[in-house]
């Protein structure tokens, strides 16, 4: 490979030249250029307050969104039942107790967990062994 040294190339000319003189005439030419106005004309003024009111009213609807959001969140989430999903982890996961125990626990005289046994008809019974195919199993379970 040719080795390339910068120095000893011909130079390209950039095509761009200005004219002669060019700078010492420039201020003269653009003052000719500029047309004149009167320095009595009355120039409109745009008042900064008018601005400033919208800019207030923007922030002020922002806070109030601010202070409204965490207030709506906490009334609408004021469900104070507990899920049996959630007593159930926490009674095996917190406590000692084991199931034993809780159903020694409950009175059955006072609870609203225990319901009263349902009376099925007979025939509903008869149904339902004669649709399900597993009967040995519901025979067993009881």
């Amino acid at each position: 490979m040719k080795t390339f040294k910068l120095d000893n190339e011909p130079k390209i000319d950039p095509g761009f030249k200005t004219p002669d003189n060019y700078f010492e005439n420039f201020s003269a030419n653009l003052m000719q250029k500029l047309p004149i106005e009167p320095v009595s004309q009355e120039t409109k003024v745009i008042s900064i307050f008018r601005e400033r009111k919208n800019i207030f009213m923007a922030a002020a609807a922002v806070l109030v969104l601010a202070i409204m959001i965490p207030i709506a969140y906490r009334a609408n989430t004021t469900n104070k039942e507990v899920d049996t999903v959630t007593l159930e982890n926490y009674l095996t996961q917190e406590t000692n107790l084991n199931q034993y125990e809780l159903i020694g626990e409950i009175e059955p005289e006072n609870s609203n967990i225990i319901s009263p046994p349902k009376k099925l008809e007979r025939e509903t019974i008869e149904d339902v062994l004669a649709t399900n195919p597993n009967i040995e199993n519901l025979v067993i379970e009881n």
